[in-house]
């Protein structure tokens, strides 16, 4: 696909999707879903991939939907226009087979609230702002994640308050794994994933998959997919191979 609103790289391992409409605060749309959804594909498929960062750069990461385009929708196009972003993309990120990050700058708003929450981890720089608007445009606000993120109460507050927050009071309800300065932001988030690139990959794709099965599970059921997991992964050459560098190299 020809991107028009993104750009695209793979290095080292590492995949990284940049919003690239700063002059406009990288806005959500139909056509960003589709490229957001080819480069997924395209990162999925290249199994050096072992991490992906989404970025918007040092200035914004992206201050919601394109409210031009929403404006435009007829009655029919309604569920088309949602269902690409939130229930086919966003989970497309969310259930990636590696970790995401999504390296945060500036405004991270509505929709771009909900991609941020997407990933699996945040970086953010010393000038990003959260805020879930939705409520106050008459739409509503994205829920699920959120709230097993900061907790239902907290969740609640942002989503029915519309309060924006800053990078520190991110970081301390949970929402941020690390606040850093804006001209670290790329290096901190390409260091993170460079910590996925260095992991036996087998290893590093079932446990990301299994923080998502679980969260489905009663107690006895996640616990007993636990140990299933960890015998699966024992009876491999690959962790004969590991086990035995690490006691060769302690003689």
């Amino acid at each position: 696909m020809d991107l028009q609103t993104l750009k695209f790289e793979i290095s080292e391992g590492i995949a990284t999707i940049t919003l690239a409409r700063p002059e406009k605060k990288n806005p959500l749309s139909l056509q960003v879903f589709k490229e957001l959804d080819s480069c997924l594909d395209k990162a999925s498929a290249d199994k050096s991939v072992a991490a992906v960062i989404i970025t918007g750069g040092n200035k914004v990461f992206c201050a919601g939907m394109d409210i031009a385009e929403m404006q435009s929708l007829k009655k029919e196009d309604t569920f088309t226009f949602w269902n690409s972003g939130y229930n086919l993309v966003f989970e497309k990120i969310y259930n990636f087979r590696v970790p995401t990050i999504a390296a945060v700058s500036g405004y991270a708003l509505a929709g771009g609230f909900d991609l941020a929450i997407s990933c699996d981890f945040r970086i953010v720089s010393e000038t990003a702002k959260f805020g879930q608007l939705e409520v106050d445009v008459h739409l509503s606000p994205g829920i699920e994640r959120l709230w097993r993120l900061v907790g239902l109460s907290r969740a609640k507050y942002l989503g029915m308050t519309c309060e924006i927050i800053d990078a520190r009071e991110a970081y301390r309800i949970g929402l941020a794994d690390k606040v850093v300065k804006v001209e670290n932001l790329q290096k901190e988030a390409g260091a993170l994933a460079a910590k996925f690139v260095k992991k036996p990959r087998e290893a590093l794709e079932r446990t990301k998959d299994s923080y998502i099965k679980v969260l489905g599970m009663d107690h006895k059921s996640a616990v007993n997919w636990e140990t299933q997991l960890l015998c699966r992964l024992f009876d491999t050459d690959e962790r004969k191979r590991i086990m035995d560098k690490f006691l060769n190299k302690n003689k």
